[in-house]
């Protein structure tokens, strides 16, 4: 049995150190190109991976400035629409406070002179008030449908005009 072991290893040692030369051969014999000439081509493909790598950066980074550019925009739009309704509203209730406070003098006034004037003033006074009130709350009304307009016209270029950059990006990319 021992024989029988030594002569299998020495088989096996044999059969291996064989097939080891034949493979080598039919390497050299079927390979398309020497290692030179592989390193060469995977060192210029690496080199064109780098260069398309640093494009789709720039690119990225351009369409970024340009993306910020829109956001900026469209958040300046939004503040000068808030501005302008802040505005309306602040006019408004300071006309209302004048016309409150004369008419407020005014009732004042009348109850001092005669009770039946009273009354009369007193009704005239509430329905200046009445109308004084509608008509600031009409123009406040409209100034916030103005700015809510705006601000919706203006989120809506922006991302009009972000969806374009980005579609700009990717056809720069392919």
């Amino acid at each position: 049995m021992a024989e029988k072991d030594g002569i299998n290893t020495k088989d096996f040692l044999i059969g291996g150190l064989i097939g080891a030369i034949v493979g080598s051969a039919a390497a050299l014999l079927f390979a398309p190109k020497s290692g030179k000439e592989l390193r060469e081509d995977l060192n210029t493909q690496v080199d064109t991976i780098k260069e398309k790598g640093n494009q789709w950066k720039d690119v990225a980074y351009e369409k970024g400035i340009e993306i910020s550019g829109v956001a900026k925009g469209t958040k300046d739009k939004l503040v000068d629409s808030a501005g302008g309704f802040v505005d309306v509203v602040k006019d408004k209730s300071g006309k209302l406070a004048d016309t409150v406070s004369k008419q407020s003098k005014a009732v004042k006034e009348v109850v001092s002179q005669n009770k039946e004037e009273n009354q009369e003033a007193a009704k005239k006074a509430a329905e200046a008030l009445k109308s004084e009130v509608k008509d600031a709350a009409d123009d406040v009304e409209k100034a916030a449908d103005k700015a809510k307009n705006e601000a919706k016209k203006a989120v809506d270029e922006g991302k009009d005009e972000a969806k374009k950059i980005a579609s700009d990006a990717k056809k720069e990319v392919k």
